[in-house]
């Protein structure tokens, strides 16, 4: 199993701990995404980038989003970053992001049944 002190982090490829703070920052923006109402249908670029920040591309399949959501909380999972505030607040803030991220998916993808 590969720690998240390891792994690739996001779109730059790099190890977490390799992180400038202005990347770290740009990777919270960039998954994060506030959860729409459950009678609002969220819009295709909503949709898009819910799916990027699952690391997936346009056209996935709801089976390969909940494999992406399982294995993304595993990778940026809080617990593994309790002796590093920083870490352990990035982690949180990204593990916030999955989840909103993938319910929002679930929602549309019901929508769309």
């Amino acid at each position: 199993m590969t720690r998240l002190s390891d792994a690739a982090f996001g779109a730059s490829g790099k190890k977490l701990a390799e992180l400038s703070d202005d990347e770290l920052q740009q990777e919270r923006s960039r998954r994060h995404g506030g959860r729409l109402p459950s009678d609002q249908k969220p819009t295709w670029k909503r949709v898009r980038q819910y799916l990027a920040n699952l690391e997936l591309s346009p056209g996935a399949t709801w089976p390969e989003i909940e494999r992406a959501y399982k294995r993304l909380r595993e990778r940026y999972s809080p617990e593994k970053h309790e002796g590093h505030p920083e870490r352990h607040e990035a982690a949180q803030e990204l593990n916030r992001s999955l989840m909103n991220a993938y319910g929002a998916l679930r929602d549309y993808f019901r929508q769309e049944q």
